[in-house]
């Protein structure tokens, strides 16, 4: 069995780290294990074995591939994700002993949706606020200055995604994301600022949001299992659970 690090498919690369390992035998791809790298310390994995070609070490290889690199970057844990209702997924994680970290539940709104009025406060972000997007981003969600600069500047330069921003008074008060997903466009990164937390910005923003969006779109939104008050916003505009994902931590 051949291992292949390729650096061109997915996220992980922009870390430094390859975004993909591959597993091939007798010229089948027999196993995949992607890598995306949201924080420095944190490396998410997903990875998928055909049926009959589980039990036979594939998962293991392509593991110790892929911790290693991430031992060399000096990534201190690995997230596993896993679907809530995968009973293999599921396995694997109690077979190798791994710990429940944290649950997230994928809300989906269909569209087409009723068109809801513009917000003059709502404005579309570029490059030159990579600064601004990333304090507020930072102080939200209790990333380092550099995890929040990486992360905004991979939004605000990729031309298949959209950043807005909601301001008040010339203050940024609140900032979303958007890109694509599989059942149309996915809304990310989320944040109020601390200073306006519990003053309605939130439903302020999407309600925005929503209003700018294509109408004709489906959305997308994960939600942490414990943070049911922003469960409650989205649940509002007409976000219904779509699945459950569940991630598992391994120390490395």
């Amino acid at each position: 069995m051949e291992i292949r690090a390729v650096t061109a498919l997915g996220p992980g690369g922009d870390s430094g780290l390859p975004g993909c390992f591959q597993a091939w035998e007798g010229g089948r791809l027999v196993g995949s294990l992607s890598l995306f790298v949201p924080l420095v310390h944190t490396a998410e994995v997903s990875a998928f074995v055909p049926p009959e070609y589980r039990r036979r070490g594939v998962f293991s290889a392509l593991l110790r591939w892929a911790e290693e690199a991430c031992r060399e970057r000096g990534t201190a844990r690995v997230l596993f994700s896993c679907d809530g209702n995968s009973a293999d997924g599921q396995a694997v994680a109690e077979h190798w002993g791994l710990a429940l970290d944290h649950r997230e539940f994928v809300l989906v709104l269909r569209g087409p949706r009723p068109a809801l009025p513009a917000d003059p406060d709502l404005k579309r972000m570029g490059p030159q606020d990579v600064k601004a997007v990333a304090a507020l981003s930072g102080a939200a969600f209790g990333n380092t200055l550099k995890e929040a600069l990486d992360m905004a500047e991979a939004t605000l330069t990729d031309p298949a995604r959209r950043c807005w921003g909601l301001w008040e008074n010339g203050d940024l008060t609140a900032v979303a994301s958007v890109g694509p997903a599989a059942e149309g466009l996915s809304i990310y990164g989320v944040a109020v600022d601390p200073v306006w937390q519990g003053r309605g910005r939130g439903r302020r923003l999407m309600a925005g949001l929503l209003g700018v969006l294509p109408r004709e779109k489906s959305l997308v939104v994960e939600v942490d299992g414990e943070n049911r008050r922003a469960r409650a916003l989205y649940e509002r505009f007409g976000f219904r659970e779509n699945r459950q994902q569940d991630y598992f931590v391994r120390g490395l």
